[in-house]
């Protein structure tokens, strides 16, 4: 049985359009994809050794309470990397603007080409906002498949001042969809989701404000959950993690 490998991942939010109800920010895995290829996901990844060093802390403001450092450093640079948005802050704690839209692109093509994401934040004297970041769920693929994540899901609000765009490598097609209509969509066959990223979708989708999900977010208590095949070859959740 392969050991599952660390992964974290953001459920990055926004106000609806019109200022009714919310959005989550989502993106089609490219076809290469060794895992669930073409599936529409959220912004993420596995958690590189870099992720849980004193240079990566020492690079954190704010740690969750019920999950390692680590998970907060990777879910935040997956987000960057991924998606284009930087939660950050300045030494005082503010969080960072980008009134100059270039330069946060201009970071995020460094970061394409090589560059430590931790190193250029030195450079600009930022810091990964974790205080931004709320610790949803940790899921764990069926011991039945052969690649396998321990996965801790984060919730966020998007920066007002920032575009997220799909990195076109590892994931393509972003949209920002309201959880609803991505459910909907789901049901029509239009759009690929894994079961985890499902019952995701499905627990935003029982708020109808932004506020009230992230109040929600803040206050749960986190129980690992590893689905299994049942016999007619369906995914069930344990029943000691229905309440997940």
């Amino acid at each position: 049985m392969q050991v599952p490998r660390a992964a974290a991942t953001v459920m990055l939010l926004r106000e609806g359009e019109r200022g009714c109800g919310f959005e989550v920010y989502m993106a089609r895995r490219s076809a290469r994809s060794r895992f669930s290829p073409e599936m529409y996901v959220f912004p993420g990844g596995a958690v590189d050794a870099a992720d849980g060093s004193q240079q990566a802390f020492a690079r954190l403001n704010g740690r969750p309470a019920t999950v390692g450092a680590e998970f907060a450093v990777a879910a935040l640079r997956e987000l960057f990397e991924e998606a284009g948005v930087l939660i950050a802050c300045d030494p005082d704690g503010h969080q960072a603007g980008f009134a100059e839209p270039e330069k946060l692109t201009a970071l995020r093509a460094e970061v394409a080409q090589g560059a430590a994401l931790l190193e250029l934040l030195a450079r600009e004297d930022l810091f990964l906002d974790a205080r931004e970041l709320h610790h949803y769920s940790n899921w764990v693929t069926p011991s039945s498949e052969p690649l396998r994540f321990d996965t801790h899901f984060f919730v966020a609000r998007a920066p007002h001042d920032q575009v997220a765009v799909a990195d076109a490598f590892e994931l393509h097609d972003g949209l920002w969809i309201d959880p609803k209509e991505a459910l909907a969509s789901a049901d029509r066959g239009e759009f690929a989701l894994m079961f985890p990223t499902r019952k995701h979708i499905e627990r935003l989708a029982a708020f109808d404000r932004l506020e009230a999900m992230l109040a929600h977010a803040s206050s749960r208590r986190i129980v690992s959950v590893e689905p299994f095949r049942s016999a007619d070859g369906g995914i069930e959740i344990p029943a000691e993690a229905v309440e997940w």
